[in-house]
């Protein structure tokens, strides 16, 4: 809250041994206004609440991990995601975990064992108006531009999916779930080793 600058009056005393007739002068007014202003900054944040592994991570088997965060905007927001590669790709351990580059134009090595890994990603948030909010679900390769159908994607602050013209969300909880499925479903087996992708969530106020 912000205050303005207070009124302040002086006052002379004045005291005289020379004898006189004392007049008492009036007040300027009879009225002291006040006027008080106050403001709430405009904010929009994210924070992480962990991870919840149902399924260990495993790349060979059916899988789901759920990232969980709190937002605290209290004004009209977007929020967005985006994928470094589009996939969970396989790195080299031995070369300060580079991505493994593939072997020909299919994205297999010379043993013909495939390199990335394709996930779906779903993200659900709760609002102050609406409650839970499901974004819906984005395959891998549309989180790494907006160039297909996912309606979550975002890269910079204030893009990505709206859940509403007034929504706000104060304290409120979401998830980011990313799931994939086994190796039997694939026509071509994962190369061993270990895979990696960076997922980023943005938020910012609509604009």
């Amino acid at each position: 809250m912000r205050l303005l600058q207070p009124l302040m009056v002086p006052v002379l005393l004045c005291c005289s041994a020379i004898p006189g007739v004392a007049v008492a002068k009036a007040p300027d007014t009879d009225t002291l206004k006040i006027r008080l202003e106050a403001s709430i900054a405009e904010r929009c944040g994210i924070a992480a609440l962990g991870a919840n592994d149902k399924d260990g991570g495993r790349i060979d088997r059916p899988s789901t991990i759920s990232f969980n965060f709190r937002l605290d905007c209290n004004t009209p927001f977007r929020i967005g995601v985006s994928a470094d590669q589009g996939a969970l790709a396989l790195v080299d351990t031995g070369n300060d975990g580079k991505l493994v580059r593939a072997a020909n134009a299919n994205g297999l090595t010379a043993e013909g064992f495939a390199t990335r890994k394709s996930y779906v990603a779903n993200l659900q948030f709760a609002t102050d108006q609406d409650g839970m909010v499901d974004a819906g679900d984005c395959d891998s390769n549309d989180l790494t531009a907006r160039k297909g159908d996912c309606q979550f994607f975002g890269n910079r602050a204030g893009s990505g999916f709206s859940p509403g013209r007034k929504s706000t969300a104060i304290g409120r909880e979401g998830s980011l779930t990313v799931r994939w499925r086994g190796e039997e479903e694939q026509s071509v087996r994962l190369a061993a080793g270990d895979y990696k992708e960076t997922l980023t969530i943005v938020v910012g106020p609509r604009t």
